[in-house]
């Protein structure tokens, strides 16, 4: 039987109406929240659970949802120098239009997640656990999956300046939509799908990993 490498989308079902938050607390329980322009900065949440909420225009700069629970909500427009979501559980979210400088999600579990037309710089998701992941339209300055797990991910319009992937474990993931600069460790990049003109661009730095030398005869 043949693999299905569709990637299925987020399934979102946000309640109406939905209830006027105005902060993060740890172990807090928020289901059918709106966030609408708080200011959320430094706020520490660790080991939440947030159901069902949507976070609109909010500063998050240096707040932390390591071990929470992010599960059916929408966050557009989120801002922050960085943000933790280190062993995170997320799960049916959409991210779009958010301006991330750090953005720590090592040994996270993601599914059905799709982050769209965001701003990105330093993303961590080193020994992260991804399915049905889509990024659309997103600029990424340094994408790590470094020890990650990847099944049915894939890249539409994006850039990505460097790619960093020892050790990563990849399965219907498709490159092939992403404009990426350098490649840090070819041999992470096993199970992946690149176009043809990434393999141009790929061909010195992959010939080096197998051992070919490439010498132009004159």
């Amino acid at each position: 039987m043949a693999t299905d490498t569709r990637i299925a989308d987020p399934v979102i079902a946000l309640p109406d109406p939905l209830i006027r938050g105005e902060g993060l607390e740890p172990h807090g329980d928020y289901d059918g929240m709106l966030f609408d322009g708080v200011d959320l900065t430094g706020r520490r949440a660790s080991n939440a659970r947030i159901t069902g909420s949507r976070f609109h225009g909010c500063a998050m700069d240096d707040v932390t949802l390591s071990g929470a629970l992010l599960a059916e909500c929408e966050l557009d427009q989120i801002e922050a120098a960085t943000l933790d979501l280190v062993d995170t559980r997320i799960r049916d979210i959409a991210f779009t239009s958010g301006r991330i400088g750090g953005l720590q999600v090592h040994d996270a579990e993601l599914v059905r997640v799709i982050v769209r037309s965001c701003r990105l710089g330093y993303v961590n998701l080193r020994g992260a656990t991804l399915a049905d992941v889509q990024f659309e339209r997103c600029a990424i300055t340094d994408l790590d999956i470094g020890d990650a797990t990847l099944r049915r991910v894939g890249f539409s319009d994006c850039t990505v300046e460097r790619l960093t992937c020892p050790k990563a474990d990849l399965e219907s993931v498709d490159l092939a939509g992403a404009d990426i600069g350098v490649v840090s460790d070819y041999a992470g990049l096993r199970g992946a799908t690149i176009s043809t003109a990434q393999l141009v661009v790929f061909a010195k730095g992959l010939a080096e990993h197998v051992g070919i030398e490439v010498r132009d005869v004159s």
